[in-house]
């Protein structure tokens, strides 16, 4: 009991200072108007605008976790499940007829959430925007393309005809880097990821929280039954701690839907998990984020490293708009496993600190901050009336001004020349040059 006691308290202080959201990175996209943007320098104003987002709110991708839950349910019999126990019951058919025929499709609060950051992105720089042309890509996933969409039609009144590229489906480099590295495929299901993702779901913490979860859920006989795991398949037993793990993602997963939605369902999960066993969950079923594709042990790792290919495209379509003057904007829609290892890899602030231990990940790095659902990297490129003045760039991680890993006098803004070539430099270290094939250097990236 001392034990526990002590966890508790150090959970709750750690917590304290970590404030991390408990919807991670399924967390809906929240804008804040605090603090506000810092005005251009004097004699400057924005003319280009280069943007990779991920695609917004989306429902449950797969029924994997519907599943467990539904038939764990099931399995207990009416007098083995409590009053709440029941009404879970309840509520899970009612998100499961929500997301019936719907996996992975954008929800209409994603869609709404793409809409207004593009109107904002209007808004705050009228002088980027005057019908010349906007480069948009997607990958080929439905629900980027649907981002896609969403982000593009207030931008219609002013642009004819705007379009969407994808790249073939079996070379989708740019946004999709991940799918190409035989390197980066070994590092995320290696044994070491695996073991520290198994390390804090076995924690006697986890299970301490779970037992005090189920008591809630289920009569004391099926706790026994559950506690010893249930077999569901020949391959697959569901423990105490598995089921809970289950419930928490899909708690996660409702904040896709709007609060009207959940209001007139009476979709709430308050009553299953206490502020601080959300907190402990969220840091479990985060940590693969993380460590998949954050910066984990080592912020220059495969996980990172192989985000390369976008910086590099990034740097040549910015050139190219501000060499030719015929590019208002280049827009891209892909995932959370793109953007969060971009955002490492540009030293983003609040994106690139390794931690000692997978347990203190949660005082560095914030998934709901970096890569939640419509998640955008915004470089803004402004420039003088005066020529001899440099070219300045400024730098958003969903839409908040940010610190570049490169010196200048007038933050958030910095001279484009040293933006670049400070990444210039970081992927000459990498071996990555414009004369690269992108996808041969993505299979042989050690």
């Amino acid at each position: 009991m001392k034990y526990y006691i002590a966890s508790l308290l150090l959970l709750s202080a750690f917590f304290s200072f970590a404030e991390q959201s408990i919807s991670g990175s399924k967390s809906s996209y929240h804008y804040s108007t605090i603090p506000t943007l810092t005005a251009a320098p004097p004699g400057y104003q924005p003319f280009y605008i280069n943007h990779i987002g991920r695609h917004g709110a989306r429902y449950i991708s797969k029924s994997k976790y519907e599943t467990i839950i539904q038939q764990i349910l099931q399995l207990a019999e009416q007098q083995q499940l409590t009053i709440l126990g029941r009404d879970l019951l309840t509520q899970l058919n009612k998100i499961i007829a929500l997301n019936h025929n719907q996996y992975g499709k954008l929800t209409e609060l994603g869609k709404d959430d793409l809409k207004q950051i593009a109107s904002r992105m209007l808004h705050h720089y009228p002088t980027i925007f005057h019908g010349n042309h906007i480069a948009t890509m997607s990958t080929t996933s439905q629900r980027t393309i649907d981002s896609a969409r969403a982000f593009l039609s207030p931008f219609e009144a002013l642009y004819a005809n705007l379009e969407i590229q994808q790249q073939p489906e079996h070379n989708q480099t740019l946004l999709r880097f991940f799918d190409y590295s035989p390197a980066y495929t070994k590092y995320k299901n290696s044994h070491q990821l695996k073991q520290q993702i198994h390390t804090l779901e076995q924690t006697d913490l986890t299970k301490f929280f779970s037992q005090h979860i189920i008591h809630r859920i289920f009569t004391p006989s099926f706790i026994s039954k559950l506690n010893n795991g249930i077999k569901m398949t020949d391959e697959t037993i569901i423990t105490s701690t598995d089921f809970v793990i289950a419930l928490f993602n899909i708690f996660q997963e409702t904040f896709s839907f709007t609060p009207e939605i959940l209001h007139s369902n009476q979709i709430n999960f308050d009553n299953y998990f206490t502020p601080l066993e959300k907190e402990w969950f969220t840091t479990v079923v985060t940590a693969k984020n993380y460590l998949q594709i954050g910066p984990a042990f080592d912020n220059n790792g495969i996980q990172i490293k192989i985000a390369a290919p976008l910086l590099l495209e990034i740097i040549r379509s910015s050139d190219h708009a501000i060499h030719s003057n015929d590019t208002d904007a280049n827009f891209r829609f892909a995932h959370a496993e793109t953007l969060s290892p971009l955002a490492t890899l540009m030293e983003l602030e609040g994106t690139f600190q390794i931690t000692d231990t997978i347990e203190n990940y949660p005082h560095f790095w914030h998934a709901e901050q970096i890569i939640p659902m419509g998640a955008n990297i915004q470089l803004i490129f402004y420039q003088s009336t005066d020529i001899t003045q440099p070219l300045l760039v400024k730098v958003l991680l969903n839409e908040r001004e940010i610190h570049l890993p490169v010196e200048t006098t007038r933050y958030p803004y910095y001279q484009w020349t040293d933006v670049k070539q400070f990444y210039i430099n970081k992927l000459n270290h990498l071996g990555l040059t414009e004369e690269e094939d992108i996808k041969h250097w993505l299979l042989n990236l050690n």
